[in-house]
């Protein structure tokens, strides 16, 4: 649970000798309990009202992680404990971090030149995800208020203002994916995957959750700043109103289960009646087959070796799930001694046919591959590449930079070669939304060199 676990499991009653936060109070006028915090900002309107909640909800947040406290009686801090466990201290403070958290308002007050909001808090059900809901308009649009915080980040070229920005963007998409995974959206959206959903190994709302909200880009439409801070040790606060539309994400997720669920696959094997087999036995199983590694999304690198026994024929098969950079997701091999063939010509083919006619191997296969892209999508997504001229590529250095303050881009990574510059970059995204990206971001890199973008297929770029 980490250091808000920590934090949360200790007795309330034990916390009590913090300063106290007056504002705050409980309300004992109701069959369940209820905090309440009022919250102030300057100003008036929207903007004012949102931000004074956000301040209130700042401070339950603060009460409820143990970092600050009420002055209560030894009756009323046991009325604490009961009323709010652990586990809803846990619900409520990660509600409140990520924006969602379901609360009462009181009318908003005008005091002085301050408007303030009492924001009235209960324990959520400890069966169930009520207190986080998600309402969309009429035009599948929602806005989600968020928190999001940063620190300068020399190696990606962001300021805190923009890390801080890109948190609250994250915050605000693992949200809105959250709430649709618990709907069962995602279980249903997808045939191949709903049967590997179910298991322990792969957690479809972790990988989407996690992958996704790496990359907000096209799916957040618009934001308002509500209120920013620059704390002393550099880290800078932003309450932003962020504005999500569901196409757009649904988009997305239908595009991340395509991936997870039917990667393209390069087979790269030395025999050639291998080679034919995995591609039959692939297709025949529902994959993709990718002509090329450049137009894959994992590379299968098959080790095959012939082995001549008193017997006859054998086949060792030792297979590596890979990436265009090398990278290894998963590896599986047969047990050779299971078949064995008359060692003649033609056996070799009859060999790798049989091998993976076994209802066994191709379960396994399967599975590897299924677990092997959910890695890679944990990790930011597929390896694509970016192929500059040299005069395109500029100060690499600089490119480097750039390219890695792409909300969405990780993993950058810079090889020069003969009149060109190869980048590659982990994305979700495929190429031609890349490129959109890409294009304003080499005008900023190079305003005086024109480039000339064309996109080669799902993961390759060409700039000129």
């Amino acid at each position: 649970m980490g250091s808000r676990g920590l934090k949360a499991s200790i007795a309330l009653s034990s916390l009590f000798s913090i300063t106290p936060v007056t504002a705050l109070e409980l309300d004992l006028s109701q069959d369940t309990l209820a905090l309440v915090e009022q919250g102030c900002a300057y100003g008036r309107g929207a903007l004012a009202i949102e931000s004074a909640k956000a301040e209130a909800f700042s401070n339950l947040r603060l009460f409820l992680n143990g970092e600050t406290s009420l002055s209560l009686t030894d009756q009323e801090s046991t009325l604490v404990n009961e009323h709010f466990s652990e586990s809803q201290r846990e619900a409520l403070v990660s509600g409140i971090e990520q924006g969602v958290i379901h609360a009462n308002f009181d009318a908003p007050e005008i005091l002085g030149d301050d408007t303030c909001v009492n924001v009235r808090l209960t324990p959520p059900s400890e069966s169930s995800d009520d207190g986080f809901e998600i309402e969309w308009d009429d035009e599948g649009i929602v806005s989600i208020v968020v928190i999001g915080e940063g620190k300068s980040d020399a190696n990606r070229g962001l300021t805190a203002r923009q890390a801080a920005e890109q948190d609250a963007f994250r915050r605000a998409i693992s949200q809105v994916l959250g709430v649709m995974v618990k709907s069962g959206y995602l279980n249903q959206s997808h045939s191949v995957m709903s049967a590997s959903a179910d298991s322990d190994e792969f957690n479809l709302h972790d990988v989407a959750i996690q992958s996704l909200s790496l990359d907000s880009q096209g799916m957040i439409s618009g934001w308002n700043e509500i209120s920013s801070q620059q704390r002393d040790d550099g880290m800078f606060l932003l309450t932003l109103d962020v504005t999500v539309e569901r196409e757009k994400v649904n988009e997305k997720v239908m595009r991340l289960i395509d991936q997870l669920g039917n990667p393209s696959i390069y087979v790269d094997a030395k025999l050639p009646a291998v080679k034919s087999r995995f591609n039959a036995a692939f297709s025949e199983m529902g994959f993709d087959l990718a002509h090329s590694v450049e137009q894959s999304t994992v590379i299968m690198q098959i080790d095959e070796v012939e082995k001549v026994t008193p017997s006859g024929l054998q086949l060792a098969l030792a297979t590596r799930v890979l990436d265009r950079a090398g990278n290894q997701y998963g590896e599986w091999s047969n047990d050779p001694s299971l078949i064995t063939l008359p060692n003649k010509e033609g056996m070799l083919n009859e060999l790798a046919t049989v091998h993976l006619a076994l209802e066994s191997n191709k379960i396994a296969l399967t599975d590897i591959l299924h677990k092997s892209v959910q890695t890679m999508a944990m990790r930011g997504g597929p390896v694509r590449e970016v192929i500059l001229s040299t005069p395109a590529a500029g100060k690499q250095g600089q490119l480097y930079t750039l390219l890695s303050s792409i909300n969405g881009v990780s993993d950058v990574k810079i090889q020069s070669y003969p009149n060109k510059v190869v980048v590659q970059l982990r994305s979700m995204s495929n190429a031609n939304e890349l490129a959109q990206y890409i294009e304003p971001t080499l005008r900023i890199h190079q305003p005086n060199y024109s480039s000339r973008l064309s996109v080669l297929n799902d993961y390759q770029i060409n700039v000129l």
